[in-house]
């Protein structure tokens, strides 16, 4: 009891001298500790409250409402420090309810191991399970459940998060290292329910103290004649004695009566203060049905769109798999040239030349032709450049024109109808939504109605005890007045004055006991609710999330899994800005095809007057017309890789298996080796000698020297052929490629316009949109009706009735002694018959 009256002496003290001229909300947002810019990042939120009405109050009363909430708001101070109400306090009393909750349905909680494909499966972001290191510490149970393919629950209200490296699953509270238990809830509740019963047990002690007062007082008064009895003192009272008592009631009549002018300002507080609720709550609804509309209009352009324009961009993107591997393609025949082309090519590839040579330098170490290329350097070099040149001018280009392809192909064409799909549900989400909201509007909306029909009765209401307590004082007035007359007979009105004042001071501590206990709940509400601000999933869970962001001015789409959907409007696009002119500036490539276009086979050092010389002395010996040897064979530089064309031998078929050499061997020693020993022009043999040294080996020696020769000139002119032929395709292939790729990038240009125009825009639209503020400024206007309002004036108007209790006493005391000495004739004892209460 001693910290009740302590507060209402304060509260008492307090109302005199305050010059405190805040805001009530603001005096309570310093006490929660919140600074006032958090506040002020929602002003600036383009849906505002609507406001629709305003109590009209003069300029005084305003300004004496503004003191009274001031006052309100230090008392509720003054009742949060006596109750201990640290931010440490409430947290655990938020913990012990989240346990005790928890406990309500243990059974179902408690259960730790479900399905994989459970819908509280423990999953990460990629649907893997979550699961604890196994390990020599892991229990037999955790093992068994994995090894049946079990996954562990989702973190809930008994289970915590696995982190990186455990090999234990902790509790929140059931763990003997838990910072609370299921006993330590209990009682943290029953510790923050005996303070709020605390603050209401003195009201209850004094209104049944007052309740038994009354009687007692009233058996002694009638039956005993004590206590006040019905007669005055023998020896009667002096003017002092009769002046004091009303004196006094005078006093405590003012202290009923200025408390009873305060009651009157916080009773305006309260009822302004559910004004402003019922106003910010509807025009949050109002805002967040317009939020809505503002939400559709995009979405419904975007479920209209997505799919035409993803068939367009499909149409568009069909044939250009050549921009992935075009470029590399042709930079890798460059740079194939330039690998052919070096100081080290020869012909035949891979002979080497026999640089002790002096006289013949195209032969190697065995004599046979080895002709090196004297420009193939630089037309490699040449190739290498253009190709590097390519790279350097055209490949960031490509590279993000291939790039674009693949995100439009990936984030747009391919998931078109899942997208479609998702936004149209979320039309449809948002259209009930939107039903929802405007139907809850107007149901608070006729609340409001409700609350303007009785709010002047209700304003009535709250102050009847205090004007119950006036009546008692004016009755009291009226007989002392009347006692203080010749009429001392209506003196008794003063007996009627206590009589009433006993019913209204058992009355008066009776409800305000209760109406402080609801006062402390609020305010308790108010501190918790300031809490879940900072984090709606504590109390809400993981569906709070959307709560969160609007809270934390962050956009909806990632709650609501709409960021990938749409990935191809927030970036996940890249449009390149190509200039194709430079990019196709390749005069490297020109350079390259012009050099190889004027190459032929005198890059070559093929000694062709050795080449005449050999076939020249061949044909000696195949023409030669003596007596018996008379081969009479002209072997043609056409035809020496295919002599039996040139010759009258045998069809070439029937020698199919014989190399050119061979032929010429097998050709000559048929029909030609005898005659020519002994009728024919000399010959020698480099592989034998004697008998030996036939004229078919010698032929196949020069032969071999002749062939070697035209086959190190045919791979010339097939290198030559083919460094044309690819040097041709290069340029075609580049040519198309550019043609191509051109088409492309303006392909590519017209998608992005169109889109930016259409469905991106409609995107930026709706995620411009999928901010939620206006729900955290109508929540902290709500709250600050609520918690700096009407709960300082619930509290102040339950403090200010129990101080009239208590100022009440001294009335009734003053009014019991009053009435009999009022009603004594002059300073004796003697009193009418007529003046004796009956």
């Amino acid at each position: 009891m001693g910290r009740l009256v302590a507060l209402a002496l304060l509260a008492a003290g307090i109302l005199a001298p305050s010059q405190a001229a805040q805001q009530s909300f603001e005096v309570v947002s310093k006490l929660r500790g919140f600074d006032k810019a958090a506040f002020a990042q929602y002003e600036g939120n383009p849906y505002t409250i609507v406001s629709y009405r305003r109590l009209d109050t003069t300029a005084t009363e305003a300004d004496a409402s503004n003191k009274a909430a001031a006052v309100g708001a230090k008392v509720r101070t003054a009742i949060k420090q006596l109750r201990g109400g640290t931010d440490k306090f409430y947290a655990d009393v938020i913990l012990a309810l989240r346990i005790k909750m928890c406990q309500e349905n243990v059974g179902k909680n408690s259960v730790r191991f479900v399905s994989c494909g459970a819908t509280d499966a423990y999953l990460d972001d990629d649907g893997n399970p979550v699961k604890l290191t196994v390990s020599a510490l892991t229990d037999d149970e955790t093992v068994k459940a994995y090894n049946q393919g079990q996954c562990e629950v989702a973190p809930n209200c008994y289970w915590t998060e696995i982190v990186d490296g455990d090999t234990s699953r902790a509790k929140v509270y059931a763990d003997p290292d838990s910072v609370m238990d299921a006993d330590g809830s209990t009682a943290k509740l029953k510790e923050w329910a005996t303070g709020v019963v605390g603050f209401a047990i003195p009201g209850i002690i004094l209104a049944i103290l007052s309740l038994l007062t009354m009687v007692f007082f009233l058996i002694c008064r009638c039956c005993c004649n004590r206590c006040g009895g019905r007669f005055p003192r023998e020896e009667g009272y002096t003017c002092m004695q009769k002046f004091l008592p009303l004196l006094f009631f005078l006093l405590f009549a003012i202290g009923v009566i200025g408390v009873s002018a305060a009651a009157f300002l916080y009773r305006g507080t309260m009822l302004t203060a559910v004004d402003d609720i019922f106003n910010a709550t509807s025009g949050t609804l109002e805002n967040g049905s317009e939020w809505i509309l503002n939400i559709q209009t995009p979405l419904k352009n975007i479920a209209s769109t997505v799919s035409g324009s993803a068939a367009t961009i499909k149409l568009k993107l069909d044939g250009t798999d050549f921009i992935d591997h075009g470029l590399s393609d042709i930079m890798k025949e460059l740079y194939g040239i330039q690998q052919d082309c070096t100081d080290a090519i020869t012909i035949p590839s891979g002979c080497v030349v026999d640089t002790r040579q002096t006289a013949e330098k195209s032969v190697d170490t065995n004599g046979n032709p080895c002709v090196p290329c004297i420009t193939c350097k630089a037309i490699g070099d040449s190739a290498g450049a253009a190709a590097d040149q390519m790279n350097k001018a055209a490949g960031p280009g490509v590279k993000g024109l291939s790039t674009t392809k693949a995100q439009l192909n990936t984030k747009l064409v391919s998931i078109s109808d899942t997208v479609q799909s998702a936004v149209e549900s979320q039309v449809n989400t948002a259209e009930d939504l939107r039903a929802t909201v405007v139907d809850t509007q107007k149901q608070v909306d006729d609340y409001d109605k409700q609350f303007e029909s009785y709010r002047d009765n209700l304003g009535y209401a709250i102050m009847a005890l205090f004007a119950l307590a006036l009546v008692v004082i004016i009755i009291g007035f009226i007989g002392i007045l009347l006692g203080l007359t010749p009429l001392k007979i209506l003196a008794n009105l003063m007996n009627i004055a206590y009589f009433l004042g006993f019913i209204v001071l058992f009355l008066t501590f009776i409800i305000s006991a209760i109406v402080l206990a609801i006062g402390v709940v609020l305010g308790d509400a108010c501190e918790i609710t300031a809490v879940f601000a900072a984090n709606w999933t504590v109390p809400l869970g993981e569906s709070a999330k959307a709560v969160d962001a609007c809270f934390q001015n962050e956009s909806l789409l990632d709650v609501f899994n709409l960021s990938s959907k749409l990935d191809f409007a927030r970036g996940g696009i890249e449009f390149p800005a190509n200039n194709m002119d430079t990019m196709f500036e390749f005069s490297e490539l020109d350079d390259f095809t012009a050099a190889v276009r004027k190459t032929d086979k005198a890059v070559f050092a093929f000694d062709n007057a050795r080449y005449a010389s050999l076939l020249s002395t061949f044909n000696g010996f195949a023409t030669q017309t003596h007596t018996s040897c008379r081969p009479n064979n002209v072997y043609t530089e056409a035809n020496l890789l295919q002599p039996w064309v040139d010759n009258a031998g045998p069809p070439f078929h029937t020698l199919s298996s014989q190399t050119a050499t061979e032929f010429i061997e097998t050709f000559y020693a048929t029909n030609w080796d005898a005659p020519c020993a002994v009728d024919g022009n000399s010959f020698t043999c480099a592989s034998a000698t004697g008998s030996a040294c036939k004229f078919s080996v010698a032929m196949r020696e020069q032969f071999q020297l002749l062939f070697n020769m035209a086959t190190a000139k045919k791979g010339i002119n097939d290198f030559i052929t083919n460094l044309h032929t690819s040097a041709d395709e290069v340029d075609a292939s580049t040519n198309d490629f550019e043609t191509k790729t051109k088409k492309l990038n303006t392909d590519i240009d017209v998608i992005k316009t169109d889109l930016n125009t259409h469905l991106i825009g409609y995107v930026e639209d709706f995620e411009e949109s999928m901010y939620c503020t206006f729900i955290a400024t109508g929540f902290w206007k709500i709250y600050g009706a609520l918690c700096g309002d009407l709960m300082p004036a619930i509290t102040m108007i339950a403090l200010m009735l129990f101080l009239c209790g208590i100022f009440l006493i001294p009335v009734n005391v003053c009014l019991i002694i009053g009435v009999k000495r009022l009603k004594a004739h002059g300073n004796g004892h003697i009193m009418d018959t007529e003046m004796k209460f009956k």
